[in-house]
């Protein structure tokens, strides 16, 4: 399927302050938002690319959102139990 309209949000957590970060920049827009949680903030996101869509842009139609997603996870298979 063909979109005319397409965003990359890349997301990412920090471990240290217990928050998600997601950005975006491109020569058509720029954003920033962080939340605690994830889906929290796609929707936030999702609405944010909506109202730059339709209002800044002026496009209203299909619009592919891109997540990159970036989130490390440590495991210590030593502290597991069976």
């Amino acid at each position: 399927m063909w979109f005319a309209m397409e965003f990359t949000v890349k997301f990412t957590w920090y471990d240290d302050e217990n928050i998600w970060v997601a950005q975006s920049s491109n020569d058509k827009f720029a954003l920033t938002f962080d939340h605690g949680s994830f889906d929290a903030l796609l929707e936030r996101v999702k609405t944010a690319i909506e109202d730059i869509a339709e209002t800044d842009l002026n496009y209203k139609g299909e619009v592919r959102l891109t997540l990159e997603i970036d989130r490390t996870l440590s495991l210590n298979t030593a502290a597991m139990t069976v």
